[in-house]
């Protein structure tokens, strides 16, 4: 069961749009669905040395049940883009996890 004090985050989920520019090149951009209470139950960073640094970022957020949220959005959480790479709906609609990896540098 979901607690609403333990909702002490907030992600705004958003959805990509295509349009197009002047030389009729798309563009994607990203426009806002829905912004939710959330709770972050992991958050994870791993810096690999390798050919070339690299440092990933995964976080998954508890929040509660909205629908139409797919694999094709992305969550934003403190000023930062997450790719929603898996969803799980608790309960009979009544929340949702969303495991997400970070996006861009």
């Amino acid at each position: 069961m979901m607690r609403a004090g333990n909702l002490d985050r907030v992600i705004v989920i958003e959805a990509p749009t295509v349009t197009f520019d002047e030389y009729r090149t798309p563009v994607t951009s990203w426009e806002p669905v829905v912004t939710l209470r959330a709770q972050l139950i992991t958050r994870s960073i791993d810096d690999r040395q390798g050919q070339h640094a690299v440092s990933d970022s995964t976080a998954t957020f508890r929040t509660y049940f909205y629908p139409g949220i797919t694999l094709e959005h992305r969550a934003v959480f403190e000023g930062q883009a997450f790719k929603i790479t898996a969803i799980r709906e608790l309960g009979r609609r009544a929340g949702l996890d969303l495991t997400c990896e970070r996006v861009g540098p």
